[in-house]
């Protein structure tokens, strides 16, 4: 068993007490989540003791009360409103495993909905998926947290990936409290490291013995991290192979077992890489960000490759990336190996993206109607430069 998160970014939430009782009720007790098991080591080193990863920090409320809320507002609760229901906007939004025809007439130009009517039709759209599973991978924190938070509020099944057991049990303290309030049955902490590939070849088999009706039917790519000492003058080797043992190799053996999972049950979802604006540009060169730069322009490669791999093979696979700029996470606490004010630094510089903002784009990709793929979402703090 494993217990170290292989996103590694922040924001997390402080543990309720409240839960014992319905977490034991849900078989995932806190001595009790389930284990991908030891597995088969790629390619990642063990990393020398200076390099040890960042023990877990003390949690806040803000990010998770955030993302919850968010999600609440996109998806939930219109009936007061004086705009069309969710059920209604379905019928010209359209559900994503539907395939469903839209009138010809939904072709002509129009002013657009208003707020209240874009908000139903996003509603709408996630309409589809629920009771489907999602498997989020780096769930223990930060982006992925959130996104585990919004996809519970939407009403999803959640497979929450992370090798730091302590702070996925703080997560299910949290998805089965309000906001979120989902039940117990609907949420799996899996403790896994996605560098070892027996331990992502195991995660179909454990989602089957929970829940035997279902498999992985959206996948959100969001293990991730960089080190601050990987320029390619002098670069740690360690570092390297952990950059690409992580973002590379585990985004590529986690989407091989969802996609071999969905045409097994001839059930076709959703990949969703996080990209990062690294993989569109090198902000850093000088300071030595290459090489994580490196590993980004491989995801959107990879992302673009699946989109086109599905397309050839004439399946209804739907691929997206996405690719926020700065995001207010452990991300640079972990990139500097620990310097909490190395990352303060770069963090105060600007107001950041907050997880939340991230887990909404997801929400949005999911919500299109089933003729339409969101390939790239591009989004970075207003004050951020490149």
């Amino acid at each position: 068993q494993h217990d170290v998160d292989a996103d590694r970014t922040s924001s997390g939430a402080s543990a309720s007490t409240s839960n014992a009782a319905a977490a034991a009720a849900a078989g995932l007790a806190a001595a009790e989540l389930p284990s991908a098991g030891s597995g088969n080591v790629s390619t990642t080193p063990k990393a020398p003791a200076k390099e040890a990863l960042l023990p877990s920090q003390p949690l806040t409320r803000q990010g998770p009360t955030r993302a919850a809320a968010a999600a609440l507002a996109l998806t939930g609760n219109l009936a007061s409103s004086s705009t069309a229901s969710p059920a209604a906007a379905a019928a010209t939004w359209g559900q994503p495993d539907e395939g469903q025809q839209h009138p010809a007439s939904s072709k002509l130009l129009s002013p657009g909905p208003s707020g209240a009517a874009a908000s139903a039709m996003v509603a709408a759209g996630l309409d589809a998926w629920r009771g489907k599973v999602a498997l989020v991978t780096g769930a223990s924190s930060g982006i992925g947290w959130a996104v585990c938070e919004a996809l519970g509020t939407a009403g999803l099944r959640v497979v929450a990936i992370a090798r730091r057991r302590e702070r996925l049990q703080q997560l299910q303290q949290v998805l089965l409290s309000p906001p979120v309030g989902m039940a117990p049955g609907d949420f799996l902490p899996v403790v896994c490291d996605v560098t070892k590939e027996a331990e992502v070849e195991a995660l179909p088999r454990i989602i089957l013995k929970h829940w035997p009706d279902a498999g992985v039917d959206v996948l959100v790519n969001n293990a991730g991290l960089s080190r601050n000492n990987a320029s390619l003058f002098d670069g740690n080797t360690t570092s390297w192979v952990e950059m690409v043992s992580t973002n590379i190799l585990g985004n590529c053996m986690a989407t091989r077992m969802a996609v071999q999972d969905m045409r097994r049950r001839a059930t076709w979802g959703h990949v969703i890489n996080m990209v990062g604006l690294s993989g569109h540009r090198i902000p850093d060169a000088a300071a030595g960000g290459t090489f994580f730069a490196a590993t980004k322009f491989a995801v959107k490669a990879i992302t673009e490759g699946l989109r086109q791999e599905a397309r050839g093979a004439q399946v209804p696979l739907r691929v997206s990336g996405i690719s926020p700029g700065m995001v207010e996470t452990e991300f640079f606490a972990v990139r500097a190996f620990g310097d909490t004010a190395a990352a303060k630094a770069v963090t105060s510089s600007i107001q950041c993206l907050e997880p939340s903002d991230v887990a909404n784009a997801i929400l949005w990709c999911l919500s299109a109607p089933s003729h339409m793929e969101v390939n790239d979402i591009v989004i970075r703090p207003t004050q951020q430069v490149v």
